[in-house]
């Protein structure tokens, strides 16, 4: 989002201005208005020479709190215009937006309500007996040594690894698994508050580079350095990447240089036209140029990968959140030394479906893909073949489960993990055939931890090497990390895994002492839904355990049922039930559990996370005022919905990092990216639907009703979803209960704005986790009215 007039509209190009005469005066004249609107925002901020917390007496050891405390902001008087449809009829919708101003974070004005609410949400939770006792024991139980998925290259084991509390995890060098290695990078060195972080890291094939992206304070902006296997530093920099993926290039003796994705044009915050280029090592950055070029996609996303063999370069196009096309070009035809893009050669007509590349040789690629396949399936397709041929089905599309993700391994085989109910299967498959071979048996309940077809640290596995490794967890279980190595066994034989390292939590019980369950409930329009229950073994089903349900319903995101620190200790300590609802929006049963809940089909989502309270309830684990929701991102937009769509149902809401304005969400953070999940609020059709369930327009309140206690989160650099989703909702919400519900709301509303960190909890210190975690919880249990056992 651009850093404009709080109040201000983009006025188009001068040219533009004179296209349609009345119009754009009509525009001009809105411009006008809006700024003297934005004055006056300002000037009634300034002529409040107190705090805007009322006068009166807080006390922020009640459980209670009046709205008459809590800080106000001045409205303002703009109000949009939207076109809905329904139908053939098309009609306008003025809706008011009283609080753009705070779109501006820089503004005084902001800064000081910023200021407001924390010291005022500070104190209610610092005021808790409470917080302190989970300061300490999250801090006890989060002091466990953490291992990440060991990676292998030129002859070097590489793996990360955190003794406890260390703010940034650690990465290690070492020639032998057997051994602890050397320090090759320590994000802990870079600050001193540890809010600066490594979010990206890659090396070159032949092992003797290494790229890293710095992350400074949360931002999705990185800095990415280089580095010889050695040690040594190499003074390539790339400069203010964002969504980056880094592809190497050699010539069997040496680094090339890299393919690298960025944004072709910056305005303000605004980013499009996100491209590829090629930084050739040793020279200037500022000399690179667009070798793939975004003039057809202005809003997609463009990523490249280089096959394992180095021959050839796929270059996949983002379209929308769903849909990809895949083009190619031999880079053996190549002399790098470029002065314009690249010649590229379409694979597939169009970006009709999703495609990744998994392997290629010389006359074929190996492409996982839900073409004509909502579960996916594996396709090989002929280089030469052209656009309009019918590649070769590998794997099948197996209606009944997912094909999650599949990996090249040991020249000729194929590692295959497929989900069924949320539950992973792993398998080995003859490369060529497409075959399934035998099964990897996992512990049960059980899920790798590998969210995509996309490299990550959680699976290691590649063609080359005949090792591969992996990363398990469960509810109950911090993470088991697996190896194989099928070059210990003769041909036919069935691999067998090998623990390499096992997480271990202080003072958590036994895990025989948890129960884990899946269950099936069914939502409003009779779909079944699957969710994770976790609790004590001795657990008795009387209506009366708190409860902490999350979801998240959104982008095709698996919701896998993990292990956090902070589960452990609301079960253990509180006798908690935490409860993982898959609902749909989610990609756990495919394409088309994905597209059921998105666009206008999004009610959905919140139905299911609904119909899942319900059951919890009528199943007698709670009851409503012993159950708090927890979303974040889209799954802030969640619960924030369901909290009003169902205010009765709750007694605690946290909502962190929330998409609260959906009216606007296209015009902050990189929202625009996300029309193709939620639709185009400017769309009449789409924003029939938007504005429906958009939490900051449907704020309401009823007489004599509460309001659920809610905590607002959110992060002063989430370069994602802009933190003024979070502030125009909280301003909202605390005019509605001071000025319509002071006189019966005493169920508390806070909000916090986190100072120095972004949207991802990847990166983040972690003393800044705990510090999070301790006010959730703090809140929940004042809320939840919980008593802390030992």
């Amino acid at each position: 989002m651009p850093n404009v007039h709080e109040n201000a509209v983009k006025i188009p190009a001068f040219k533009e201005l004179h296209a349609n005469p009345l119009g754009n005066s009509i525009e001009v004249a809105k411009h006008r208005q809006m700024e003297n609107e934005m004055v006056h925002f300002h000037e009634q901020r300034k002529l409040s020479t107190k705090s805007s917390v009322a006068e009166g007496k807080f006390d922020p050891k009640m459980r209670t709190i009046d709205p008459k405390f809590y800080p106000q902001v001045p409205r303002g008087n703009v109000k949009d215009t939207y076109k809905s449809q329904s139908g053939k009829e098309v009609k306008k919708v003025k809706v008011a937006d009283p609080y753009r101003g705070l779109e501006n974070a820089t503004e005084n004005a902001t800064k000081q309500f910023v200021e407001e609410i924390n010291n005022f949400s500070q104190r209610y939770l610092e005021a808790s007996p409470f917080h302190q006792k989970l300061k300490e024991n999250l801090t006890d139980m989060w002091n466990y040594e953490s291992f990440f998925t060991p990676e292998f290259y030129g002859n070097l084991f590489y793996y990360h690894h955190n003794s406890g509390l260390q703010n940034q995890r650690v990465l290690y060098q070492t020639k032998s698994l057997n051994s602890t290695g050397k320090v090759f990078l320590d994000p802990n060195t870079l600050s001193k508050d540890g809010t600066t972080a490594v979010t990206m890291e890659s090396f070159s094939d032949d092992g003797t580079v290494f790229a890293y992206g710095i992350s400074e304070k949360g931002s999705e902006s990185i800095t990415v350095k280089f580095k010889k296997s050695n040690g040594d530093d190499l003074p390539d920099q790339l400069k203010n990447l964002q969504d980056t993926a880094i592809e190497w290039v050699s010539d069997g003796s040496k680094v090339l240089g890299v393919f690298y994705s960025n944004y072709a044009k910056r305005s303000g915050d605004e980013l499009s036209k996100h491209s590829m280029f090629f930084h050739k090592m040793g020279t200037d950055s500022k000399k690179d140029i667009s070798v793939v070029p975004n003039n057809d996609q202005p809003n997609g996303l463009t990523y490249g990968q280089v096959s394992e063999d180095g021959r050839f370069l796929f270059v996949i196009k983002v379209a929308d959140d769903k849909n990809t096309q895949m083009l190619y070009t031999d880079l053996s035809e190549i002399n790098y030394n470029f002065t314009g893009p690249l010649k590229l050669t379409p694979l597939f007509d169009q970006a009709d479906a999703d495609y990744q590349m998994i392997d290629s040789d010389n006359k074929s690629v190996l492409v996982y893909t839900n073409i004509d396949a909502p579960q996916y399936k594996l396709i090989r397709v002929s280089l030469k073949g052209g656009t309009k041929q019918t590649p070769q089905v590998v794997i099948p599309e197996d209606p009944k489960q997912l094909l999650r993700f599949v990996y090249p391994v040991d020249e000729d085989k194929l590692l295959v993990c497929y989900m069924k109910d949320v539950k992973d299967a792993l398998y080995v498959h003859d490369l060529n055939s497409g075959q399934m071979l035998y099964q990897i048996e996992l512990p049960f309940g059980s899920v790798i931890m590998d969210s995509s077809i996309s490299r990550n640290d959680d699976v290691f596995a590649y063609k080359r090497f005949s090792k591969f490794f992996f990363k398990i967890e469960s509810f109950v279980s911090p993470f088991t990390i697996f190896y194989a190595d099928f070059a210990k066994y003769e041909k036919g034989e069935h691999v067998q895994l090998e623990v390499f390292r096992q997480g271990k939590v202080p003072e958590m019980m036994e895990s025989k002492e948890f129960t884990v369950e899946q269950v099936f409930y069914a939502s409003k329009d009779g779909t079944p839904v699957p969710m994770f229950v976790a609790h004590r073994t001795d657990m008795k089903l009387n209506g009366n355990n708190p409860v902490l349900l999350t979801g998240y319903g959104g982008f095709d995101e698996n919701i896998l049922p993990s292990f956090y620190v902070d589960y452990i200790m609301f079960i253990q300590h509180f006798g908690g039930v935490v409860a993982t609802a898959n609902i749909r929006g989610g990609g756990e049963y495919g394409e088309k559990w994905h597209e059921q809940g998105m666009l206008d089909k999004k009610q959905n989502v919140f139905d299911d996370f609904i119909a899942a309270a319900e059951y919890l309830i009528n199943k007698k684990y709670t009851k409503s005022s012993k159950l708090a929701i927890f979303g974040a991102s889209n799954g802030g937009l969640l619960t924030a919905v369901c909290s009003q769509q169902r205010p009765d149902l709750f007694g605690a809401v946290i909502t962190q990092l929330g998409l609260l304005d959906m009216l606007r969400f296209n015009k902050l953070g990189i929202g625009s990216d996300w029309v193709s999940e939620y639709g185009d609020p400017d769309n009449a059709t789409d924003f029939s639907y938007i504005y429906k369930y958009s939490p900051l327009q449907q704020l309401s309140v009823t007489p004599g009703k509460q309001w659920p206690a809610t905590l607002l989160l959110s992060a002063d650099h989430d370069d994602l979803v802009d933190v003024s989703h979070t502030l125009k909702y909280t301003a909202q919400l605390y005019h509605l209960l001071h000025t319509q519900a002071e006189s019966w709301q005493r169920n508390p509303v806070v909000a916090k704005i986190l100072v120095d960190q972004g949207h991802a909890f990847t990166g983040t210190p972690t003393e800044k986790k705990i510090k999070e975690k301790v006010d959730i919880y703090t809140f929940i249990a004042r809320a939840l009215e919980l008593e802390w056992t030992e």
